[in-house]
């Protein structure tokens, strides 16, 4: 009664949120859907009373392809028969096959249910493959239930090798009630590859638990049991006590196909009414193909051997089995193909997203290379700043003293030996300022090299480079040139640039390709040509390095 009350007011509920969903324009929201997919596995037939009252034919986008997952899990699950794949087909359509994603791989998952439904096995393999590659977390039931489902249609196009690794797999990741079904349908592939002493190991280990055991679950071990002594061990009173115990439990889903096995009994004991008997028995309102097909055989085969006709009884038995083999084949190929076809999507899936990732990590090592000589040539710029702040104070400390030189010589207060000390300050500043500039590093690589072939500076090159120079040196320049006009000379651009090369403290050879001059000689004549344009003192500031 508890449960009844439960479910009713589940009922109320989901009939209200279906309410809901007729309201507003007839238009229902995700988060209702979204609501409607939690409750799913649990009361299935009462999602699919709520889904009856929602407008689908309203739907668009993400919210239909959702409805169509919805509906077609809630009919399955409510052994509702699945007719169409055209609903589903726009879930598939919709979610892409290239991303991973919990819904995308439901939406493969219940093309795969309406496949099994219609009984088209290589669709239903397919579309199980597909599901399973698309789930981003392979711990969920229903990436499981891809094992199970896959298995099934493997072993019926007798792909026994393919079955027993899909219910290997699945006897792996189950637990619980999950595991006995998963123990019966590996006892079944073990059949299929003609392995009864496991599949054997398998089931009687099961009957220990016979309580605990459902109905169904039950007939079909004893099935499966009776079918390996009947096939295998040839032990037919064995066989035969398995099949009786299974008709005495008188379950709704016991298989017709024991009276098939019995009527195969009795017809090897010579008891041919009897074989009739069951053949015909089973038959009886069971329209399943392949027992019909063979359960009719069988029938033949008793009336032609009642006739005596051994001749066109064996031509028959050749037919049906060259038939057989052509059907296997053919079905296995169809399969295969299928397989095959998968294997090479999901390589060029993973080709594709290792291309991407490898597209990503190659953009974020460039964006990281790019920041790092940004980060490093504001840093270099600061520091040049720093430098040139500090330089120009330096400066303007120096006129200062300018403005009063005349006053302090008078006094005694300021000595050429003090003029000098700040004139060689203000060297060492600019040649620090200098050297974190970036043609300090073409001059150095150009220092270290020893090929005649490397190539000079251009024009335009010389130009930026005397620029930087000055713009370095400017108040170094103006001291030279003070200093020249009070030793009453004059100084070019060369003997000025010349000068601050040598404080630089480059050899004879760089100097020569900065100033473009023809030879060493000619370098080596305007430093002695400076010595008469420059007290020696002043001189000597700059030369020292030389």
């Amino acid at each position: 009664m508890y449960l009844r009350s439960m479910k009713c007011r589940m009922l109320l509920h989901l009939l209200l949120v279906a309410a809901l969903c007729m309201g507003c324009s007839g238009r229902v929201s995700m988060r209702q859907l979204e609501w409607l997919e939690a409750q799913l596995d649990s009361v299935p037939e009462l999602v699919r009373e709520a889904l009856d009252s929602i407008p689908s034919a309203s739907l668009r986008g993400e919210a239909r392809a959702l409805y169509a997952i919805l509906r077609t899990q809630a009919d399955y699950k409510c052994y509702e028969p699945l007719t169409s794949d055209s609903l589903i087909r726009y879930a598939t359509d919709y979610y892409s096959r290239s991303r991973k994603s919990y819904r995308a791989a439901m939406a493969w998952y219940s093309l795969g249910c309406v496949y099994t439904e219609l009984k088209n096995d290589a669709a239903a393999v397919e579309a199980y493959l597909q599901a399973q590659s698309l789930f981003p977390d392979t711990t969920v039931r229903y990436h499981r239930l891809c094992y199970q489902n896959l298995g099934q249609h493997y072993l019926r196009k007798n792909m026994g090798d393919e079955a027993l690794t899909a219910y290997t797999a699945y006897h792996n990741v189950t637990n619980g009630q999950a595991h006995l079904y998963a123990d019966i349908a590996l006892a079944q592939a073990y059949i299929y590859k003609k392995q009864p002493e496991q599949a054997r190991e398998i089931l009687e280990n099961l009957l220990l638990y016979q309580a605990e055991i459902d109905t169904l679950s039950l007939e079909t071990i004893l099935f499966d049991l009776g079918k390996i002594e009947y096939t295998f061990s040839k032990d037919y009173d064995k066989a035969d006590a398995y099949f009786d115990r299974l008709i005495l439990l008188n379950g709704i889903g016991k298989p017709d196909a024991v009276y098939w096995f019995k009527g195969d009994i009795a017809e090897s004991r010579g008891e041919l009414d009897t074989a009739k008997f069951y053949y015909e028995r089973a038959m009886l309102g069971h329209y399943d193909i392949y027992l019909q097909y063979n359960c009719s055989r069988n029938l033949l085969y008793l009336m032609l051997d009642s006739a005596a006709s051994p001749e066109c009884y064996s031509n028959l038995r050749r037919f049906e089995q060259t038939s057989d083999s052509i059907n296997r084949i053919e079905r296995r190929t169809e399969i295969d193909d299928i397989r095959t076809a998968h294997a090479m999507e999901l390589h060029q899936r993973e080709l594709a997203q290792r291309h991407q990732r490898f597209l990503f990590i190659f953009v974020c090592l460039l964006g990281v290379v790019v920041i790092g000589v940004l980060l490093t040539e504001r840093r270099r710029k600061q520091h040049y700043l720093r430098l040139q702040q500090e330089l120009q104070r330096n400066q303007a400390e120096i006129y200062k003293m300018y403005e009063s030189i005349e006053a302090k010589r008078d006094n005694g207060s300021l000595t050429r030996e003090q003029m000098l000390v700040l004139y060689r300050d203000n060297i060492s500043k600019s040649v620090v300022l200098f050297k974190s500039n970036r043609w300090a590093d073409r001059l150095q690589h150009l220092s270290e090299q020893r090929s005649k072939d490397i190539p000079s500076f251009t024009i335009k090159e010389r130009e930026q480079l005397a620029e930087a120079l000055e713009q370095c040196f400017i108040n170094v320049i103006t001291n030279l040139r003070d200093e020249a006009a009070k030793h009453n000379s004059r100084l070019s651009s060369e003997d000025i640039h010349l000068c601050l090369y040598l404080a630089l403290g480059y050899s004879t050879g760089v100097i020569r390709e900065c100033l473009a001059a023809a030879s060493d000689n000619v370098i080596n004549q305007r430093k002695k040509r400076l010595a008469g344009k420059l007290p020696e003192d002043i001189l000597e500031l700059f030369t020292h390095n030389a």
